[in-house]
């Protein structure tokens, strides 16, 4: 699919119509899109892999041709609400909305009502002002709640289950670090089974690329399982799951690793022991030049590190490192994704 300018235009004259015709729908019924016409970013799993190629090929070009798209959003506002940290979603995603010509609202769950009213009738007025919802959250089940009462498009920009937003980050990032067809590529994730690990299955079998992951045996995953992704695991026949690294990583054009344990648990000191006896467990899955001693490969990590853990810090400064690139990328996903959503 190729996105010229002549073809902005169009869709955007169109978009406009749309739009014109839903506040006339809002001001009779008090609808602003119907239901039937408006696509949710809770994961990946509902996407069809023509749309997954669109949305990463319209990423790559707004990354080429950014004048291009400086319009694109124009005077659209995404509300980015946020219950966890964040660095580089919410970077992205504010510079992503700035660049298209549109405008990001931060919102803290903290200082917000959200903490003292329900999650649906909050939704509902927040909704009647913007254009998209971003919502990074604890609990998977928040975000469905928001996704049920919202009447715009909502992006999970990471929950306990699911981060759609960096699996897509990081096809892109490989496609770019690849020559030739991405689904000839060996790529082999190393660590934990998490969010991440659960949105990049969804997406490597869906484009028909070759995954391993290399976790430790009988990881049940903790609050991060997904039935379905599990499924994907023990069914596919592009991903593969070993419990061994070294094995793993041999022939690999890309190693990814992630933080053993997720970012509202790492400092937390109720969760000391825990955290110790885990840390423990996954030293023999970190990244260090032991481990990728001879290996010709890209090496990622979705950030933030912590040097000493899920990689040596002598890692991140190697040649072979490329998770400044990928981070960087995220801020050309966002736009892609919220492009594609805006048209569709």
């Amino acid at each position: 699919m190729s996105y010229g300018v002549s073809s902005i235009q169009i869709q955007l004259k169109s978009k406009q119509l749309i739009q014109t015709k839903a506040r006339a729908c809002h001001q009779s019924v008090g609808l602003f899109f119907l239901d039937e016409d408006m696509r949710h970013v809770p994961n990946l799993k509902d996407f069809s892999p023509q749309e997954l190629s669109d949305i990463l090929q319209i990423s790559a070009e707004i990354k080429a041709n950014p004048k291009d798209f400086h319009n694109a959003l124009h005077r659209e506002s995404l509300a980015m609400l946020f219950q966890k940290t964040s660095t580089r979603t919410r970077v992205s995603f504010e510079v992503a909305m700035t660049e298209l010509g549109g405008h990001a609202i931060f919102i803290d769950w903290m200082t917000s009502n959200f903490l003292l009213s329900g999650i649906e009738h909050e939704t509902q007025y927040l909704s009647r002002n913007v254009g998209f919802i971003m919502a990074r959250l604890m609990h998977h089940e928040d975000l469905l709640k928001i996704i049920g009462a919202s009447q715009v498009p909502v992006i999970n920009g990471c929950c306990e289950k699911f981060h759609p937003c960096q699996a897509l980050t990081d096809v892109l990032t490989m496609q770019e670090h690849y020559e030739g067809d991405i689904r000839d590529a060996s790529i082999v994730y190393v660590g934990v089974q998490n969010n991440v690990s659960n949105s990049l299955v969804t997406l490597a079998d869906k484009l028909g690329m070759q995954l391993t992951l290399a976790t430790p045996a009988n990881d049940d995953n903790g609050e991060s399982i997904d039935s379905d992704v599990q499924n994907v695991i023990s069914t596919s026949a592009n991903i593969k799951h070993l419990t061994d690294p070294l094995e793993a990583v041999q022939g690999a054009d890309f190693v990814y690793t992630d933080t053993w344990i997720d970012m509202q648990y790492f400092n937390n000191p109720n969760h000391k022991v825990e955290n110790e006896a885990k840390l423990k467990k996954m030293m023999p899955y970190q990244l260090n030049d032991t481990l990728l001693a001879g290996v010709n490969c890209k090496v990622m990590h979705d950030m933030p590190i912590h040097d000493g853990f899920e990689i040596s810090a002598e890692l991140t400064k190697d040649p072979r490192a490329i998770m400044y690139e990928q981070a960087e990328n995220r801020l050309h996903a966002q736009k892609g994704l919220l492009y594609w959503l805006y048209n569709n």
